[in-house]
């Protein structure tokens, strides 16, 4: 009886170490392919200067400002496509500038240097226009989808 005992407290300890080894090995799996993902979503260029980095920030925030600007004259009511392009490719760069400035130690924040979120407060109609034109393109793939 005793034996039985030990040969069943013996099993459930190979399983219970069995399935430890694979839940860390997993998580480490998941690790790898987060920091892959991670590799893709900001690829690492080497580090660039400040100078450039708060010219390319520089750039793409001015391409939003005028297109406040444009917006706000005209009193349009959408965005084109190339212009909501625009709009991903500036965040984009923008995200991007203010990551490697905060890397490389250079980042001032408020009043001087705006975050992101900070900077989409003093576009509200572009932000308005893209949001309008992203619910409006999540609406048309969702309605060919209820189709079936």
């Amino acid at each position: 009886m005793d034996s039985f005992f030990l040969l069943v407290i013996g099993v459930l300890f190979i399983l219970v170490a069995g399935l430890l080894i694979f839940y860390f090995q997993t998580q480490q799996n998941f690790k790898e392919i987060a920091e892959k993902l991670e590799a893709i979503e900001h690829p690492q260029t080497g580090a660039r200067s400040t100078e450039s980095l708060k010219r390319d920030l520089a750039l793409h925030r001015d391409v939003l400002f005028v297109l406040e600007a444009d917006i706000s004259k005209n009193k349009r009511e959408s965005l084109t496509e190339d212009e909501l392009k625009t709009f991903d490719v500036a965040r984009h760069h923008i995200k991007a500038s203010i990551a490697g400035l905060k890397v490389n130690g250079d980042w001032i924040g408020l009043p001087f240097d705006y975050e992101w979120v900070e900077l989409l407060e003093r576009i509200p109609n572009v932000l308005s226009l893209y949001r309008k034109a992203e619910a409006e393109k999540q609406a048309q793939e969702i309605q060919p989808n209820q189709g079936h």
